[in-house]
Parts: structure tokens; C-alpha cells; sequence
């Protein structure tokens, strides 16, 4: 029986799980909630997750939501290889700390203020220059220091893709999404080229279009 992913588009932690998903080859059944309609917030998602958030994955009875534990779920379940956490428990320590970065610096601290100035606010209302100018810095700074981390490797961990890696893509195609749909942010053209080398061999990977947010395409 195959899992059952609920799964939202555009949603940057159900996006790293379905990337997860294909990469390690998880058979999956694929259910998408539609946010317009708040699919999250009816009786029969709510049964599953109380919380209404995607991820959501049932296998075989297990229901689990939280992104990073689903990611580590996958990886023991599928035991490999490719693995999420590949390596010396060194090597995957370092994986996790890259994600935990992500999170709490390029995401929370960086990329989160823009979305918020620029989409949360009501129609008309002016975006907190101070805040966006702030929260680019804090970008800038870190793109900087992941491109750093790529240390030359084609990968955040080496040749292979690994949970690091389908953590921090979605974080860079929102960045490069909104300052093309959102030129006053200033976000266009901020990637360091190493970063953006390695979102190329992300996005060229033969699963990835397949994971894609449809509406992202017009």
C-alpha cells in the first residue's frame, strides 16, 4: 500500500518532502489540499492533523506531520541507499545543523519579513522599509554563508543531494520568485553564483519539474 501525501503547492515544507519522496523513491500517493478552498481546515483533514498543516503523510495507518520528521521518518524507512542523511554521524550532524540554519537565519530572520511586508499586508498598505531593508542584509548574508558551505561540492554534502539540500531549495526559489513578481523587494539577482549553480543542478534533477508548483508556472 502506498503512503499518502498531503501535500499543499507552494508550500516550501511540503515542497522539501516531496522532493524527499521522489528522490528516495518512496511509492506515494499524492492528495492536494487546496489552500483557497482551506482543504486544512475540513473535518475530514482535521481527523488526521489537528494541527491543519501540510506535510501529512499516512503509511499504512501512521499518520506524521512536521516536515524535518518526516524527512527523518523516509530516511530510516527507506533505508538506503540514496539516504536523506548519508555518512559518519559526524557527516549527518553537519546535515542537520545546515537545516537548522536554514530555519532559524535565511528563513526566519531573512526571507520570512519580505513575505510578510510584501503578501501579509493588507491591499494598499505601505511594506516596513526598515524591516524589508533589515531582512535583506540578513539574506544577503546568508546566501552568502551557504554558497560558502557548498565548499566547491556540487552538493551541500558532497555528490549527492541529501535533506540539507530539498530543505534549502525552496527557500532560494522563493527568493528568486518574489523578486520577480516583487521587484521593490530588491530580492532579484541576490544569489552568490555558486548558489545559484546549485539550484540549477537541483532544478535539473529528473523528478524536479514534477514537483514544481503548477501556479508558479504563468
Amino acid at each position: 500500500m502506498p503512503l499518502v501525501f498531503h501535500h499543499g503547492h507552494g508550500s516550501p515544507y511540503s515542497w522539501r518532502v516531496w522532493l524527499a519522496l521522489e528522490f528516495l523513491g518512496v511509492p506515494y500517493e499524492l492528495k492536494v489540499l487546496s489552500f483557497s478552498a482551506k482543504d486544512q481546515m475540513k473535518p475530514e483533514f482535521l481527523a488526521l492533523n489537528p494541527r491543519h498543516h501540510v506535510p501529512t503523510i499516512v503509511d499504512d495507518g501512521f499518520v506524521l506531520w512536521e516536515s524535518l520528521a518526516i524527512l527523518e521518518y523516509l530516511d530510516e524507512r527507506a533505508g538506503g541507499p540514496p539516504r536523506l542523511y548519508p555518512g559518519t554521524a559526524r557527516e549527518r550532524a553537519r546535515i542537520r545543523r545546515l537545516i537548522r540554519e536554514d530555519e532559524e537565519y535565511l528563513d526566519r530572520e531573512g526571507l520570512t519579513p519580505v513575505y510578510d511586508e510584501f503578501y501579509r499586508k493588507p491591499e494598499g498598505a505601505a511594506p516596513d522599509e526598515a524591516r524589508v531593508a533589515e531582512a535583506r542584509r540578513r539574506l544577503a548574508q546568508e546566501l552568502d554563508w551557504f554558497a560558502g558551505e557548498l565548499g566547491g561540492r556540487p552538493f551541500l554534502a558532497g555528490e549527492a543531494p541529501t535533506a540539507a539540500d530539498f530543505v534549502l531549495y525552496p527557500e532560494i526559489a522563493y527568493v528568486k520568485r518574489i523578486g520577480g513578481k516583487k521587484p521593490a523587494t530588491q530580492l532579484g539577482g541576490m544569489l552568490p553564483p555558486a548558489l545559484a549553480a546549485w539550484a540549477g543542478r537541483i532544478e535539473s534533477l529528473p523528478f524536479f519539474d514534477k514537483t514544481f508548483p503548477p501556479h508558479w508556472r504563468s
